[in-house]
Parts: C-alpha cells; structure tokens; sequence
C-alpha cells in the first residue's frame, strides 16, 4: 500500500485510503461513492496488487468504450504487455494479467461459454465497475449472474454511484460470495453549485441548503408559463454561460431530435479562438483522412464552432470524435441524450439539464433522483474546477419546486432485475442438478431484497389478518354458532323473497282473476314461508338486537378472507417469481427435448445455451428446421437482421425490399414464431419474441455492396441505428460461425455473410493501432444508448477475435 500511495502526486480521500486498506486485507468491498469522486484509484490499486502477486485483475465495466478507455489507460500504467481487452468482437493479450472486458463476456466466462472458463485461473480480483447498472431493467441480471457465479476464492471490488441501499447490497454479496466490507462517502473533491434558468435570466436554485430560491416560487407548472410559454433557446444561456466562465457544457436533453434542433439553433455562433479553431480543423482533417465515410456529416461544420451534439442516432466515428475532441478541450458545448452521463469520460465544467420531465408510455414524468443525480454528476472537473455547476431550465411541465426536491433528494435503491431465461437454465444445468440451480435462483438479489419489496403485500397481510381477529373475537350473548346463524340467515333470506313472491302472485291473481294455477302457487308458497319463520322461531337470533351487528361482521370476515386469499396469492407469487420463471422454461425444454431424462442438456440444449440472443430457444428451433441451411449468405443476413431488430420506433421505412428468397424464408420464421408463441403460453414463458424486417432488405443491399450514402438515402432510419442493426447481424452472424455445434452449413455461410458486411462504416476502428489516440476514439458499439432507444439483447456480448 506504501508503495501505491509514494507513486501517486496527491493525496488520497479518506474513503480511498479506507478501500484500499479493506482490500489489501483480503476481503471483498463495495464503494459507493458520488459520481467523479475518484473510485476508479481504488480499481488501480487493486490492478498493482494483482501484477505484483502474480495473479490476474479482471475490470468489467458495462459499455465498450468504457472497456475501452480503461484499456487505455491501464495500458500507460502498467505496460502494454500486461493489459488485455476482452469486449463482444476484440481479443487482445487475453493472458494478460489485467484484463478489461464488459461484463457480459465475465458473466458468459463463469458459464463457460465459448470455453473460456480457463480464463479464470489465477483470478485473484474483479472489479465491477457501474455496478448500480444492477438496476437496468434490460441487463441489470448480468451483474447479479455474475456476482452469484464469481468463485469465492476472487475478491469482488463493486464501485457503484450512490443509491439509498448500499448496505443492502453490501449484505447481499456478504452471503452470496465473501467477506464483504461497505465503504460508503458522500463527499464530493467538486462540489456542485445548482442555478435555475427561467429562460431569461439564471438565478440560484437554492438560497440556503435545502431551501429553494423565493425568488422562483412563482415558477409552478400552470402559472408562470401557461399563458405565454417562451420556447428554450440555448444560446442565450450559452452566451451567459461563456460571460460567467462556466464552459465546457453538457446540455442532456431526451431525444436525438431535440439534440439536434439545438445544434442547428447554435450555426451563427462560435466559442472558439483562432487557434482552437486551427486545431480542431487539424484533428478533423487528420480523422476523416482515417475514416472518410464521416466527410460528409453536416456535424463537420458544427464542430468547428466548438458545438456538437451527441446521441443513437450518429454514426460511432461522429461520435468518436466528438468525444475526442471534447477530452482535449476543444468542444465547448455539447447536446447530448442522458446516456452520456454514464460511462464515457467527458466531464465539463457545468452540465444543463434542458428538462426535469420525460416522455415515457403513459406521458411526462418527473426524473427519478439518480437519474438526476447521475446526470449533474458530470459536472465539476477534478483537478481542474474548483465548483461544478448544474443548470436546471424550465419547462411547462415542471417548475423550480420539483428541481429544487430533485436537487436535494437522496439516490434510488437499487432494485433487483434478475430474470431467468432459456441460456440461463441451460447453462445451470449443464453443471448443476435441477435442486442445485434452484438453490442458486434463490440467491440472486431479488430473493435476498424480497423483505423489503414485499413488505407492503405483508404489511397488508398482517393488517387484514389482525381486522379478522378482532371480528373473529365477537362474542354471540345468545352463544349461537357460526353455521346456525348463517342457516338462520340463509332462511330469512329465502322467507323474504317468498314475501315477495307472494305479493306477485297476488297481484296477478288481482288482475286476471283467481285462476286455481295462481291459487295453488300462492298457497305453495306461504307453506314455504311458514315452514323458513319456524326455523328461524327456533334459534335465539329471531328476537337478539345485536343480530345486524353479528350479520355486519360475518360479511365482513367473508370479505376479509376473499382478500387475503387473494393477498397471500399474490405475495408468494412474487416471493418465488424466478424460480417460477425457472420451472417454467425448464418444462418447455423438456418438452422440447433440449434436456435430456437425466436433464442435463441435449447437443442442441448445449448449442442453444451458447447462443446470446433475446429470444435463442427460436433461433434454436429454426437452426433445427434447417431454415438457414438453404439460404444464400446475404439472404441469412437480412432474415437475422429481422430477429435481432427489436426496434420499437415508429415510422420508419425502407425503400429497398429483401428479396423472394427471404420473403418466402420470413413465411416460415412467421410460422415458427406463431408455434413458439403457443409453446410458450402453454408453459407460462414470460421472453418476448422479436421479429422486424424493416431493415432486412438494407442489410441484403449492404451485403450486395450498396455504397452507404445510396444506402441511407433509401430509408429514414438513423445511421446510427442502423449501423446498429448491422452490428447486432454481424454478432449473431460470428456466434454462429464460431460455434463448434452448429452446422457446419450454417457457419460456413455465416463466415461469408460477415465478411460482406464487415467494411466501413460497419467495420471498426482497429483498436490495436490506436494506442496514442484518446480512449475514446476507438469505441466499440455501446450496449447501451439512449433512453428512448432499443438496448441490445442482454448477453449479446460474445467474446470472439477482432478479425470476422
């Protein structure tokens, strides 16, 4: 630790000092600490330790370029000969004794996919880095797998934002992995000035800590701005900004196209000198040289302004090298979706939050705390600002009072996301019994916060039982049972719409004459009325005043008893609602004969459970049907592009269509899909089904080498989504090139259809001869985009070489 410290020219925080002392005692810990405040040291030191122990430090972090960016930066640490990069489509010195990876590719590890459990071998650490990514709904399981999954002989070092329960975390891997220490700070080396743009002047937020300005407590959704909204321009707060020094600038808003609209509004501006300007014309020529498919973004002109935007819907190289150019300083402003605020290394003076409300499927709401927290948490450069500052601007939907409790407000908990799925229960299986994969659902984190989330359903419970109790206690002064005086009940009841009946009849008989038919029904029932009264004669409820109160709380405790009935349904329904999901998927591949008698899984069991896909039991069951066997390559590029398409835009179209042999191949996926669909409703499988073809026919023209420009001039998709589209292809196309147990047909084609895909722009940069350019220039496809985009499948991750 000595050592550590003397090579570092500041000094540590306390909670780093603390950390690291925790670690060199051998036991596992979670930091949970503000964004920017410095816990990626903590990860460095635990890097020496592994190469001067001779062991092996794997750092997983939820997105390539992060991956990417701490390959770097290893890398001028500690040597190139002892950092490695493992990410979905780039291998480098996997023997290396640090290893940086996303982590999927750690999570398929532990499974042993694509065998590399080998790698494993003299773990001695791994950090989890993102680790409140626990709380992605899409692949927030990832993190949990790889925590039940991790051996205990590797310590775990988690550094997570702050959320509300570290402790509960900390716990969790405590019982689930190893001794585990929580080493918590809320101190941040910048702290954070928050100020509220009215959209004409910028004020404080706060007057005192706590305290919203009185200033803006005008300022209300419905008053202030409902008559005469002020549409938000940004270069009023830009030049205002400019004049108080408080740029760089992030402005987060939530859709491309508002990113967009932002920049164009900023083209009569420029926050440049001669010389920046000089320079950034210099690092632009010097990129397009490098990657000339870009020359033609009208983003060019922008960035030599000193403003870009930054979102989905780009091209990876626009983004690339924005993100380059802001690292140097040469970027003053940038519009960027939230997803910027994660990950990436792009810190600025002063982030601005264009809205404290988003569009989500049922209207606007108000931004969680962590989102919040996460985005202001860019602001304030370490070493750099003394003070960061974050700028919330008004809107009509929400006023200076929810910014002002957004401001103050403590982080989300963390909230389980485990979901078993078919690659999961094959690969439990392939290793354990049926009762052992049981025993492992039951410790994911979902289980262990199940208290907690349950404990209204068993507040409830306890609420409703004690209700009963109290009526149950009910004493009867004449001590009549309960079924005697539901069947005294039950008779004045029937005596009542005899009364009824009779009154009826009497009526009839009045009108039409007494016909002996309405004679002897009436006298019928007058007998039934006599013989219920003497019933009711017989017990001592007939004449007990308290007799309504009795009947009050026997209906009552009924209505009681249906509640809780269906109360205690519900809770234990959650309470095992993974391991339900388990059997569930487990019997439809029984039936499906993926397991065999001894269930274990069969040669196709163990080809689908190496499958990373959303939905890999379908793509399984058309690799059994042979549906590609017979497919052209760039015909099984286009027919996957529409299975791993799970884009949710609307309006979207294509002029180029696939061809005949796809459209007839795409009748039978549909079929397929209509069966699967039935087999999964017969078994309770809750895994949805996703198959878009609104790409399919650009991906064949791609195949058939359509220039790009041609390309995208035939679709409103973004080139940014749709180079995403093609990646996904291009990564389930190598899955099955590469996978020993498929058929050899069906990789030999795929091999073919990934070397047609893979050129520029879909080609990537070759990360291996970059090593001088900033981290981020060399980003791979982010798992992870914008709020209103489509995320990849979880566990699309597969760890292949850089070449197809």
């Amino acid at each position: 630790m000595e050592t550590f410290l003397q090579q570092l020219n500041f000094d540590l925080d306390p909670f780093q000092k603390e950390a690291i002392e925790v670690i060199s005692q051998g036991h596992s810990v979670v930091v949970c600490a503000p964004t920017g405040s410095g816990k990626t040291i903590i990860a460095e030191y635990a890097a020496l330790k592994a190469i001067e122990r001779g062991c092996k430090l794997f750092y997983t972090t939820p997105l390539k370029a992060l991956s990417n960016q701490k390959f770097f930066d290893f890398r001028r640490q500690y040597g190139e000969q002892n950092v490695g990069l493992l990410t979905g489509d780039i291998s480098i010195n996997r023997e290396a004794r640090i290893l940086v990876m996303t982590t999927e590719v750690f999570r398929n590890m532990l499974y042993g996919i694509n065998d590399d459990r080998t790698l494993l071998n003299d773990i001695g650490y791994v950090v989890l880095d993102e680790c409140h990514f626990m709380n992605d709904a899409e692949r927030g399981t990832v993190w949990e797998e790889s925590i039940i999954y991790c051996p205990e002989s590797i310590q775990i070092i988690a550094l997570s934002a702050t959320v509300a329960n570290a402790d509960e975390l900390t716990n969790w891997i405590n019982e689930v992995h190893h001794d585990t220490r929580l080493i918590s700070s809320d101190f941040r080396p910048v702290p954070l000035r928050f100020s509220y743009y009215t959209r004409e002047k910028l004020l404080p937020l706060f007057e005192a800590p706590g305290k919203m300005n009185q200033k803006l407590k005008f300022d209300i959704q419905g008053n202030r701005f409902a008559k005469n909204v002020k549409v938000f321009r940004p270069n009023d707060l830009i030049k205002d900004l400019q004049q108080r020094e408080m740029l760089p600038a992030i402005f987060f808003t939530f859709s491309r196209r508002g990113c967009d609209s932002y920049l164009k509004d900023t083209r009569n501006l420029s926050l440049l000198t001669p010389e920046e300007r000089r320079l950034i014309r210099e690092r632009i020529d010097e990129f397009v040289a490098q990657n000339p498919f870009i020359q033609d973004s009208p983003m060019l002109e922008h960035l030599q302004n000193g403003f870009a935007s930054h979102h989905a819907g780009l091209l990876p190289g626009i983004k690339m090298l924005v993100e380059s150019l802001f690292q140097l300083g040469l970027i003053k402003v940038v519009f960027a979706t939230e997803t910027l605020a994660a990950g990436i290394n792009m810190p600025a003076r002063t982030t601005v939050i264009t809205s404290i409300s988003k569009r989500s499927d049922d209207g606007h709401r108000l931004l969680t705390a962590s989102e919040f927290l996460q985005m202001s948490g860019r602001a304030g450069r370490r070493g750099m600002d003394e003070v960061g500052y974050v700028v919330v601007v008004s809107s009509p939907y929400r006023g200076a009072k929810d910014a002002a409790k957004l401001a103050s407000s403590a982080a989300d908990p963390l909230n389980s996301q485990f979901t078993p799925t078919y690659g999961m229960v094959l690969n439990l299986l392939q290793r354990h019994t049926l009762e052992e994969a049981e025993y492992l659902i039951s410790k994911s984190f979902s289980q262990f916060t199940a208290q907690r989330r349950l404990y209204p359903l068993n507040r409830e419970i306890q609420q409703k039982t004690a209700e009963m109790q109290h009526y149950e206690d009910f004493q009867c002064p004449e001590e009549v049972d309960d079924t005697t005086f539901q069947h005294f009940l039950k008779s004045k009841a029937l005596s009542m719409e005899s009364t009824k009946r009779i009154q009826i009849l009497k009526k009839q008989m009045k009108r039409f004459g007494a016909a002996p038919e309405l004679i002897a029904e009436i006298q019928r029932e007058q007998g039934k009325k006599e013989s219920l009264q003497a019933t009711m004669d017989a017990t001592a409820c007939q004449s007990c005043d308290l007799i309504g109160d009795h009947q009050k709380i026997l209906d009552r405790v009924k209505r009681l008893e249906k509640q809780l009935k269906g109360i205690r349904t519900h809770f234990e329904r959650e309470k095992s609602a993974n391991w339900t999901q388990f059997s569930n998927i487990y019997k439809l591949l029984k039936e499906a004969e993926y397991l065999d008698e001894g269930d274990k899984p069969t040669p196709l069991g163990v080809l689908t459970s190496k499958i990373r896909a959303e939905n890999e039991f379908l793509l399984a069951e058309l690799l059994r049907k042979k549906v590609f066997s017979d497919l052209k390559p760039e015909a099984m590029a286009a027919l996957l592009c529409a299975l791993v398409n799970d884009s949710t835009r609307e309006n979207l179209f294509s002029k180029l269509e696939v061809s005949p042999e796809v459209k007839q191949a795409m009748v039978i996926v549909s079929k397929e899909i209509k069966r699967v669909s039935k087999l999964q409703d017969k078994h309770g499988v809750e895994v949805g089904i996703h198959f878009n073809p609104i790409a399919s026919g650009l991906v064949e023209a791609w195949t058939q080498e359509l220039p790009w420009d041609r390309l995208i001039a035939s679709t409103n998709i973004d080139q940014g989504d749709l180079v995403r589209m093609i990646r996904r292809t291009a990564d389930l196309l190598r899955q099955l090139a590469r996978l020993p147990e498929a058929p050899d047909d069906v990789s030999r084609r795929a091999r073919l259809a990934l070397m047609m895909l893979y050129r520029d722009p879909i080609k990537e940069l070759d990360i291996t001869e970059e090593a001088d350019q900033p981290a981020s220039l060399v980003e791979k496809d982010a798992v992870a985009e914008d709020s209103e985009e489509e995320n990849p499948p979880p566990g699309a991750e597969t760890e292949i070489t850089a070449d197809p």
